[in-house]
């Protein structure tokens, strides 16, 4: 079963390290890349979240509001 690596997993895998050396970037520019990369993903999944739950709020706002004025009419 394949599973993620750790940010230490793949700062301490020898490969990696190989191909930071290659392209000239240290582990500690690496760590902070990984780092601000997770940031801005959380970010982002935390705006989408808030956003489909204020559609799901306005949604059921607007279906009881139709609820409350028919029942009088309806």
């Amino acid at each position: 079963m394949a599973t993620d690596l750790t940010v230490a997993e793949v700062l301490s895998d020898p490969l990696i390290g190989l191909m930071l050396e290659a392209d000239g970037m240290d582990k500690a520019a690496f760590a902070d890349l990984l780092d601000r990369v997770a940031r801005e993903q959380l970010h982002q999944k935390m705006s989408g979240l808030q956003e489909r739950r204020a559609d799901m709020f306005y949604t059921r706002l607007a279906a009881s509001e139709t609820r409350v004025s028919c029942s009088g009419i309806c």
